[in-house]
């Protein structure tokens, strides 16, 4: 990928009105999946990565060659997204559900059981669905924080580059954003059992 960027790059300083499509083509398919991870909506995931492209297409043409040549053309093209996205989220006013957790919360001291790790879970098909509904709920940096990290396959140092932050900074929110994802999904499957004694319950009462 790393090669090929450097080609893209290398094209689109000659001709970036001729290459883009080239851009759009590469990148289109995991834009619009990491939109969608954070937006957890299809149509807002589309009109974010639409505005993305945009943005990247005006913002090239006011770059040098010398400059379009030295882009790192992925990690760029997130930041672009990144930040239409918050400029998304900030404008619509988005109330995103809280835990009204404090990050020294008892509720998040969970023993951190290995088959429980983010790593294990996103790849279970069973809790994968869940914990991607879940994930739209969380606070906004450690949502951006945890799909950077373990759906996009960042690295720290990416991550750091991408948020403008220190690289233990980034350690420091992936870590309690797993924290709350797990207070989370405990909550739900404590749900889902009281839902399941209810129901045993009432099955019961019927049949006396």
């Amino acid at each position: 990928m790393e090669q090929r960027d450097q080609e893209l790059v290398r094209l689109l300083a000659i001709d970036l009105r001729g290459h883009f499509k080239q851009v759009v083509g590469l990148y289109q398919h995991c834009l619009y999946t990491f939109a969608y991870r954070l937006t957890g909506s299809f149509q807002d995931a589309e009109d974010i990565v639409q505005e993305c492209f945009i943005s990247a297409y005006v913002s090239l043409e006011n770059y040098p060659p010398h400059r379009i040549q030295e882009l790192k053309l992925r990690p760029w093209l997130y930041k672009v997204l990144l930040n239409i996205y918050t400029h998304h989220t900030r404008k619509a006013r988005l109330h995103l559900v809280s835990l009204n957790l404090s990050d020294d919360s008892p509720e998040l001291n969970i023993e951190d059981r290995e088959e429980e790790r983010p790593e294990v879970l996103f790849e279970n098909q069973e809790c994968r669905r869940e914990l991607m509904e879940l994930l739209t709920r969380l606070p906004e940096r450690y949502r951006v924080a945890v799909t950077c990290y373990y759906l996009e396959h960042l690295t720290y140092q990416e991550m750091a580059d991408l948020l403008d932050q220190p690289v233990g900074t980034v350690k420091s929110t992936v870590s309690r954003g797993v924290r709350h994802l797990r207070a989370m999904l405990e909550v739900a499957k404590e749900g889902e059992e009281r839902k399941y004694t209810w129901s045993k319950i009432r099955f019961s009462s019927q049949k006396m």
